[in-house]
Order: C-alpha cells, then sequence, then structure tokens
C-alpha cells in the first residue's frame, strides 16, 4: 500500500481493509483475551506488521492520517503507538502528541508502548520528569500507569530514585493495572537501587497487595540473591 500521499476517508477506509488482510485468527483471539478490552475490535495483525506499517506512516504526513484515525479496531491504536515512538519530533510536539494519544488509551499494552526511552526525554531530562509526574497524579487509572512506566524506563537513577519512590507512595488506585505499575516501578527500583528500595519497603507504606506483589516480582528476579529474597518475604504484610 502507499503510505506516502494525501489521506482521506476513502483512503483511510482502503487502509482498514489493506490491516484486514493480514488478519490471523489465532493471534486475534489471543490478544483480545490478555488485553480483555472491551472498547475496541481486534483484528488480529501481528506486532512486527504494525511496526512496519507505523514506521512508513511516520516517514510521510502521519499528522495528516491520524485526522482520519477511527480507534474502532485495537491495530489502529496500536499503530498510533508506534507513530509516536518512530515519528521525527521535538521534544514539545512529543510531549502533545503522548498528551493527544491519552483519551485514546484502553489497556496496558499501548502504555507500555507508548513509553519508551525518547531522544528528546534524554534532552529534556528534568522537564520531562515533570510532566510525567503529572500523569501519575491523573483520575485517570490508564495515564497514572503510562506515568509510572515512564518514569521506569527513564528516570531509575541516584538523582531520582527517591522521587520515585514518594510517587509509589502516593500512587493511590485501585485499578488493577496502575497497582500492577507500581509493583513493577519498585521491583526495577529494587534490582538498580537495593538498599534505598528496601528500606522504602520495610516502611511498609505500601498498601498490602502492591506490597506484597512488588516482593513476589522482586523474588521473581534473577537479579536478586536467594539471602535478600528470604529477608524480603519478612517483609510481607498479613
Amino acid at each position: 500500500m502507499n503510505f506516502n500521499k494525501k489521506w482521506s476517508k476513502r483512503h483511510y477506509d482502503e487502509f482498514i481493509e489493506y490491516l484486514k488482510s493480514f488478519e490471523d485468527l489465532k493471534y486475534k483471539n489471543f490478544n483480545s483475551r490478555i488485553m480483555n478490552d472491551k472498547t475496541c475490535e481486534f483484528i488480529g495483525v501481528r506486532t512486527p506488521i504494525l511496526r512496519k506499517i507505523a514506521k512508513e506512516i511516520a516517514k510521510n504526513d502521519y499528522k495528516d492520517f491520524l485526522k482520519f484515525c477511527e480507534y474502532k479496531f485495537f491495530e489502529e491504536k496500536t499503530i498510533h503507538a508506534f507513530i509516536i515512538n518512530y515519528a521525527k519530533t521535538n521534544y514539545n510536539e512529543l510531549i502533545k502528541m503522548i498528551k493527544n494519544f491519552i483519551p485514546h488509551i484502553s489497556n496496558w499494552a499501548l502504555t507500555d508502548t507508548v513509553s519508551k526511552k525518547y531522544p528528546q526525554i534524554i534532552e529534556n531530562f528534568n522537564s520531562a520528569f515533570e510532566e510525567f509526574e503529572k500523569f501519575t497524579k491523573s483520575e485517570n487509572p490508564w495515564e497514572i500507569r503510562l506515568g509510572l512506566i515512564f518514569l521506569m524506563k527513564n528516570y531509575i537513577t541516584f538523582e531520582y530514585i527517591e522521587k520515585i519512590l514518594e510517587n509509589c507512595k502516593i500512587t493511590k488506585s485501585e485499578h488493577y493495572y496502575v497497582k500492577m505499575a507500581v509493583a513493577w516501578l519498585v521491583t526495577e527500583c529494587f534490582c538498580k537501587f537495593p538498599k534505598i528500595t528496601e528500606d522504602f519497603l520495610k516502611s511498609k507504606v505500601l498498601e498490602k497487595w502492591t506490597q506484597n506483589k512488588a516482593i513476589q516480582k522482586i523474588k521473581e528476579s534473577f537479579r536478586v540473591n536467594e539471602t535478600t529474597k528470604k529477608r524480603l518475604e519478612m517483609l510481607k504484610l498479613a
């Protein structure tokens, strides 16, 4: 399909039919089951194909393409996330693109796809941290998770470890994928800064489920020795 063209509703409808030509029923059933996302339909297009398509769109007029995106299918949302990954943008444009994508996030895979190490973040490290920290204070659970995953992928450094753990402490949500993100973030903090993170776990400021899940995930890590794992078991909440 030719992606180097001016998009129209007709061209976009043709694009959806093009996506459907890659339908893999087994993959469709698998994806719909693990995402458990009732807000969109699944075609069943494998990720490498979606990446390739998004790269081609990102090389051309992706803004024009996004005007016609209907977000009816999970694959449309995923292509949008990959376009953010691949588009040549400056820092302000990147942050705007991420924020514009947030209303279309409806499952964990989309948050984890769009959040990565971008050169623009490295170049604007402090400003970007403030933006992602704001995400964690949202009432939208997917925006909270997005902020937490961005912090995990970019900011587990000596300079930011205390701030990250403080964010874990104050993030309050009953949403499963937010609590899982906090547990995952604490696990990664422990693997890089074990003493600081163990002291944090000793304070027992996380709610019971998240504290215990974080400890479980740390114990599952090959980066943590058996002696430490036994010691952490004592920090579980009854």
